[in-house]
């Protein structure tokens, strides 16, 4: 069964959504320590409605620029925070373009040096259909329903 999908009210740089215990964050662009804390506030709210870990997918727009180190920080120190009430974590970077394709690489080593990466607990994706199969098996739900749910809510393109 599905939770009802939730669309938060937010400032334009992100939105977030809550469909059936996954927690979607967007970036339109890198956020800024008050944004943090708004998805912060977000995410626990959302746990509270199941009391139980989430699954998190967080989507870059393609037009989004590289965070800078201070908000590269910020990110990363909000999923360690997070991580007991994350039961997957899945980062989607939306782009085709070469840059696009490096930011992935970065973003790999970045998790990787910042020991979140672990193939059973953060994947990196390039589109959003990818993680459907996941979803499905983690939460014994139509994944790809879950999917198109948070993309009628504007989570992704």
């Amino acid at each position: 069964m599905y939770a009802t999908a939730s669309n938060y009210t937010s400032p334009p740089n992100f939105k977030t959504a809550l469909v059936n215990k996954v927690f979607f964050i967007r970036w339109e662009q890198p956020p800024s320590a008050l944004e943090i804390q708004t998805v912060t506030m977000r995410f626990r709210e959302a746990y509270e409605a199941y009391r139980q870990q989430l699954v998190c997918v967080i989507v870059t727009a393609p037009k989004a620029r590289v965070p800078n180190s201070e908000q590269r920080k910020n990110l990363f120190k909000m999923l360690e925070d997070h991580r007991k009430y994350i039961s997957e974590l899945h980062l989607v970077m939306e782009g085709n373009e070469l840059q696009h394709n490096l930011q992935r690489i970065i973003a790999s080593a970045q998790l990787i040096v910042t020991r979140i990466y672990d193939n059973n607990y953060a994947r990196l994706h390039k589109h959003s259909d990818t993680i459907a199969p996941y979803l499905s098996a983690r939460l014994k739900a139509d994944g790809l329903k879950i999917i198109n749910d948070a993309r009628s809510l504007g989570v992704f393109q």
